[in-house]
């Protein structure tokens, strides 16, 4: 329950909900939602332009609930769109962003509002995520090192680059005036537009504050939706996404430690595209190189650091390849 203190307090909680060709797993979102313990919240939905029967289902909860709920249906336009027609739409004090396939624990918000209960507006709440396929009771849980707390957001963005982890966009609890600091979505973006926008979020917040209760149920995608982050166009906006943060995050801190973490970044990207597209992958050896690190950093899985210690990053890649094949 919310504590005493705050019982005539509740700051209204707006949960963004951007929805395209999601008809099979909407109304598990929306139910989550709606089942918040949480008593002041509104839920934005915003149709961008779907397909299948979307719409539909979004319309006949909007008919059920017109009191706690917004509808929008635009035309195709991206989830970064879509996004930004949500923020323009809501209210309130605080943003949920919420992924139209996952799921979010009934005291999610609560304990998080709790959480930030006299903190100022540059305080942003996280929570676990876990994966899961088609039922929230089998989830698996990712030891990762982001949860927990951090003495400033960019302190946050340094864990994500230097041990390549990440914060499903669901977990984080963000005050209004934090988002607007921020700025828009990246509406040029096809992949990583949460994560580039955050990178933004975080460089203002002044602390992280992780609530260990609540969760964020994150659906594990389908082969068919891997295999499209994969193509040519979602790797080339990947690395303009890691570009955007770059020049976010240098022109707050230009420091060792910063170059350090970019490199690592863009070391990641070469990971993980390698051995395809070799425009982008040249493209980011030069971002890279652009770092002005000479040391040597290690990324991906202990058996691949050791062999990048042996070999180099270049040579460790092909080897990689050769015994995967």
């Amino acid at each position: 329950m919310i504590e005493s203190r705050i019982k005539n307090q509740y700051p209204l909680v707006s949960i963004i909900i951007p929805v395209y060709n999601k008809a099979l797993f909407v109304g598990r979102t929306l139910e989550s939602a709606l089942g918040q313990t949480y008593p002041n919240t509104e839920i934005i939905l915003v149709d961008d332009g779907s397909i299948d029967n979307s719409f539909e289902i979004l319309k006949a909860y909007f008919e059920k609930y017109p009191d706690r709920i917004v509808l929008i249906n635009q035309e195709n336009l991206g989830v970064s769109a879509a996004t930004n027609r949500g923020i323009v739409a809501s209210k309130g004090d605080y943003i949920q962003f919420l992924d139209a396939d996952d799921l979010i624990s009934p005291d999610k918000i609560e304990t998080q509002i709790e959480l930030l209960y006299g903190k100022g507006y540059d305080s942003v709440a996280t929570c676990e995520w876990v994966n899961f396929e088609a039922t929230i009771e089998q989830y698996n849980r990712i030891p990762y090192g982001v949860f927990q707390n951090f003495d400033s957001g960019l302190d946050l963005q340094l864990r994500f680059w230097n041990y390549q982890e990440m914060m499903a966009i669901s977990s984080y609890l963000t005050h209004r005036d934090l988002i607007k600091l921020a700025g828009n979505w990246n509406e040029s973006l096809i992949i990583n537009q949460d994560g580039e926008f955050f990178s933004r979020v975080l460089l203002h917040a002044e602390k992280v504050l992780f609530e260990p209760k609540g969760k964020v149920y994150y659906r594990i995608p389908g082969v068919g939706n891997v295999s499209q982050q994969k193509s040519y166009s979602a790797m080339k906006s990947l690395l303009d996404s890691y570009l955007a943060c770059e020049q976010s995050v240098l022109k707050v801190e230009d420091s060792p430690r910063i170059r350090n973490s970019l490199k690592k970044l863009y070391q990641k990207f070469i990971y993980d595209v390698f051995p395809n597209y070799p425009d982008l992958l040249a493209k980011a050896e030069q971002y890279m190189n652009n770092q002005g690190v000479n040391q040597s950093t290690y990324i991906g899985g202990p058996k691949f650091q050791r062999l990048s210690r042996l070999f180099g990053f270049k040579n460790a890649l092909r080897l990689k390849r050769i015994l995967l094949s």
